[in-house]
């Protein structure tokens, strides 16, 4: 996975409600080890503030920041991703003439993501991402990609770059992409959620 933009405050309020959480969950060890009289050897380290913090960015990056919890609070606007999507793309190349079968995969943490779409012929990846929640009203994946062609593609196919911006609703996915040089096509994206997976 790779990191991706957005517009959302949460990039800076939740480091900030971390960090608040991390000096209490500090705090409350040392008060608990004092009353409970326990001594912490010397050679054992208790958690400091920037110990707590490394976990609690840990459990909010990976799970926490997905819970509906999280959403209620308005701590998160990020829209969770994470799945199996399948769908359709049609493609200046036949002149939109045939719907051809895509499934894409999507992997996301709370600041990292992966994007890829596989077809018959070829199968992309993203490079870099941008997830859009304040863009009119609308929510919006944006992610430039790496295509190559699988062994048995047609011939004319070859390895691009290309971009992709697409439409975010609760299981749908829709939106236009084109190719850089070596193809120069366009095309429509639609792409509805089959199956959710947790991120790893």
């Amino acid at each position: 996975m790779h990191a991706y933009a957005t517009d959302s405050n949460e990039r800076q309020t939740i480091p900030l409600i971390i960090a608040a959480v991390s000096v209490a969950s500090a705090w409350l060890l040392n008060r608990a080890l004092f009353l409970t009289g326990i001594a912490v050897p010397w050679w054992v380290d208790s958690p400091s503030v920037m110990g707590f913090y490394g976990v609690w960015y840990s459990i909010f990056e990976k799970w926490l920041w997905r819970t509906t919890l999280s959403r209620k609070l308005g701590l998160v606007r990020v829209p969770d991703l994470n799945g199996t999507w399948k769908g359709t793309a049609s493609s200046s190349y036949d002149d939109f003439s045939t719907p051809h079968q895509v499934t894409g995969r999507i992997q996301q943490h709370w600041s990292r993501v992966s994007v890829t779409l596989e077809s018959a012929e070829s199968k992309s990846e993203s490079r870099t991402a941008t997830i859009m929640t304040e863009a009119s009203g609308e929510t919006l994946l944006s992610y430039e990609y790496w295509n190559e062609p699988k062994a048995h593609a047609t011939a004319t196919l070859q390895p691009t770059r290309g971009t992709a911006c697409l439409n975010v609703t609760k299981n749908h996915l829709e939106g236009q992409y084109y190719t850089g040089r070596g193809r120069q096509n366009y095309g429509n994206l639609s792409l509805d959620k089959a199956s959710d997976n947790t991120a790893t």
